[in-house]
């Protein structure tokens, strides 16, 4: 015999369970996100709901209460984390509240101040220093000797620091797009070009390899495919112990900084110099080379041309230094659109445009370099 199940009206679907933050985020948010966000960028909402579960009681998203929020910031400010690492914390959970209110997963997304919606903190106005000198260049470069970190590979961490600070100070690339995700692949020595794609922007960029950065950057090459292997740490402060724990920040601030005695200065100090040397020059250069001027897969390629007549020196003490000569080279900027299809990157030649003399010589050491 067989048995008959009839549909009974009154059974329902069962009910979906009450989501907590993350679990929304991660059901409800991150699949429609994935493909869109950066690496880095994932990586700070995940950051932040880090600091979010372990600063409140973790409620369910439709139980969230402005004093969830109020905990949440005292628990930042407890840390001892910046205003503007705050108000970043913040700004990244407020995008899935609103997600979860636009869905009416909840009533209204939660705030401290109905004025100020996006920030927990006051943030102080951001000092903007002076570009960075010659001098100043030249002192950070020569405290390299006193860097430690990374340890234990084959190219010594000074000459890693000085090839990075070179890199730094002709191109103004970000901090991790040097030290941590360039690549020898990424160079093309016949094309003297380097192409990456940038880790915040995810555009493409090509700049041309001068000389003298080729010069320094053969100076390092070994068997590693990171150009710069060992940076895998940003390095801290540990309260605790009252001492630094090793990585590039903690490299940069406790040894180089101290060394050079130019406290104040910041690795992205090398990105606004470049930027406002290059657009003092002609209008938009520096924002050519920076990426800034790059809409979807389009990228402009900057030549710098190599100067015919140059003349470096080394310092007296005979360190090899990098050093200034004079200011005299042309730089040709060939702007050029990318096509990225199946693959397959297309450089097309479009204009060239001379710029005025802006480029410093200095001298690679070791090497007899002259560029």
């Amino acid at each position: 015999m067989i048995a008959l199940r009839l549909f009974d009206p009154i059974e329902t679907e069962p009910t979906e369970q009450p989501l907590k933050l993350r679990g929304y985020y991660e059901k409800h948010i991150l699949p429609e996100i994935i493909t869109e966000q950066s690496a880095s960028s994932l990586m700070q909402d995940r950051v932040a709901l880090n600091h979010w579960e372990a600063l409140t009681d973790n409620p369910i998203i439709d139980q969230v209460s402005r004093e969830h929020v109020i905990a949440y910031r005292d628990g930042l400010i407890a840390k001892g984390l910046a205003p503007a690492t705050i108000n970043k914390c913040w700004r990244e959970l407020r995008a899935m509240f609103n997600w979860a209110e636009e869905e009416n997963a909840i009533m209204k997304s939660p705030t401290i101040s109905r004025r100020s919606k996006s920030k927990l903190v006051k943030q102080p106005p951001k000092m903007q220093r002076e570009t960075l000198s010659m001098d100043e260049v030249t002192r950070i470069f020569e405290a390299c000797k006193k860097a430690t970190y990374p340890a234990g590979g084959e190219i010594p961490a000074p000459k890693l620091w000085r090839t990075a600070i070179v890199l730094w100070w002709f191109y103004g690339a970000r901090t991790m797009d040097v030290i941590g995700n360039l690549r020898w692949d990424n160079l093309h020595w016949n094309d003297q070009l380097l192409k990456f794609t940038a880790q915040k922007t995810g555009k493409l960029q090509g700049l041309h390899l001068t000389d003298l950065v080729t010069a320094h950057l053969k100076s390092i090459k070994r068997n590693s495919d990171l150009v710069f292997p060992g940076f895998n740490s940003k390095g801290s402060f540990l309260q605790a112990p009252q001492k630094w724990k090793r990585g590039y920040y903690t490299t940069w601030r406790s040894e180089i900084q101290a060394e050079a005695g130019l406290s104040e200065i910041k690795i992205k100090h090398f990105r606004e110099t470049m930027l406002t040397r290059n657009n003092g020059i002609e209008a938009g250069l520096g924002n050519w080379i920076a990426g800034h001027y790059m809409p979807g897969v389009s990228a402009q390629i900057l030549r710098l041309a190599n100067a015919a007549d140059t003349r470096c020196h080394r310092t007296d003490a005979g360190s090899g230094m990098l050093q200034r000569n004079r200011l005299k080279e042309v730089m040709l900027a060939v702007c050029c659109r990318w096509y990225v299809r199946q693959s397959l990157v297309l450089c097309l030649p479009a204009a060239a445009i001379f710029f005025g003399t802006f480029q410093r010589f200095w001298c690679v050491a070791g090497t007899g370099a002259t560029v």
